[in-house]
């Protein structure tokens, strides 16, 4: 079973998301002064942080690729603009049903690289928080 098919946008994203987490864990307070203990607990959280922001914009990514669920929010906004700018015609606008007849056609395949890079960085979140209990006495 092949879970995503973009192997390099998904180390892309992994290795973006391990820059992140070490900006975060240096801003928690990663240091030489600290104890192991206490600098993996910081790369705990930089990892989680960034793991949650990646693993919930995948989330998003996957429910407006794979279904309509945004669909309607995306007609308004165009209908908004249509209603309010004197450049649009409101009568070349296309109805609702016509509107999601056309995103049906464009819509791409379901992008899961984001999703999974969030997953694994959690789960480094996870080993170091694991690998921090073992230098508490």
């Amino acid at each position: 079973m092949k879970l995503f098919k973009d192997k390099r946008a998904f180390f892309v994203s992994l290795l973006v998301g391990a820059v992140m987490s070490v900006v975060v864990s240096l801003l928690r307070g990663v240091g030489a002064g600290k104890t192991a203990a206490e600098n993996l607990i910081g790369f705990s959280d930089g990892f989680f942080v960034t793991g949650i922001l990646f693993a919930g914009i995948g989330g998003l990514l996957i429910i407006s690729t794979a279904t309509d669920f945004f669909d309607m929010l995306t007609y308004g906004f165009k209908s908004l603009v249509v209603l309010f700018t004197p450049f649009k015609n409101p009568k070349d606008h296309p109805r609702f049903y016509d509107y999601k007849q056309m995103r049906k056609e464009k819509r791409g395949e379901v992008k899961t690289f984001l999703l999974f890079a969030g997953l694994a960085l959690i789960a480094l979140s996870a080993l170091a928080l694991g690998i921090s209990g073992l230098f508490v006495q």
